[in-house]
């Protein structure tokens, strides 16, 4: 099945310049794209300003994203939106009319982290499309651990 439209969901607000599982799900959604000349939507969801200070803006990560997909001849389209991610992207995913979703899930498979994650498991269950879930390396993984607050049982998401 050749996908004419695929969406490629990535969390580029973080403070890291472009969470590794983001550039691998990069590069999944550009191979798919490449066997059906399908057109690729990135899509991000922006966290207010105020919780990231001193950052670069969302939108100009965003736009560095897609300018890497488009140097790779496809054709894609940014999408900056506002709002919760487990709402926001399967209401894109369903007015896009989509084949597929492209998403990374920071998800470090531990028991302290349930499941796929909870922006990944909402769109499990809400999107009509079938998605292609991006893994952490046991190495991104383990560099996640690293940045872990101390007496805290939670790793940050970075992706």
């Amino acid at each position: 099945m050749a996908a004419s439209r695929i969406v490629l969901a990535v969390a580029l607000q973080r403070y890291v310049d472009f969470p590794p599982v983001a550039l691998r799900a990069r590069e999944v959604a550009a191979a798919l794209a490449r066997a059906g000349r399908a057109v690729i939507d990135v899509v991000t969801v922006e966290a207010p300003a105020s919780l990231l200070p001193d950052v670069e803006s969302t939108e100009e990560k965003l736009n560095r994203f897609v300018r890497a997909l488009r140097g790779m001849g496809l054709e894609v389209e940014g999408h900056l939106l506002a709002g919760k991610p487990s709402e926001r992207i399967p209401s894109f995913v369903v007015h896009s009319g989509a084949e597929f979703l492209v998403i990374g899930s920071h998800s470090k498979r531990s028991p302290l982290d349930v499941g796929l994650g909870s922006t990944a498991n909402a769109l499990v269950g809400e999107c009509p499309c079938p998605i292609v879930m991006v893994w952490p390396t046991r190495e991104e993984s383990a560099r996640a651990r690293e940045l872990m607050i101390p007496g805290y049982p939670f790793v940050f998401p970075y992706g």
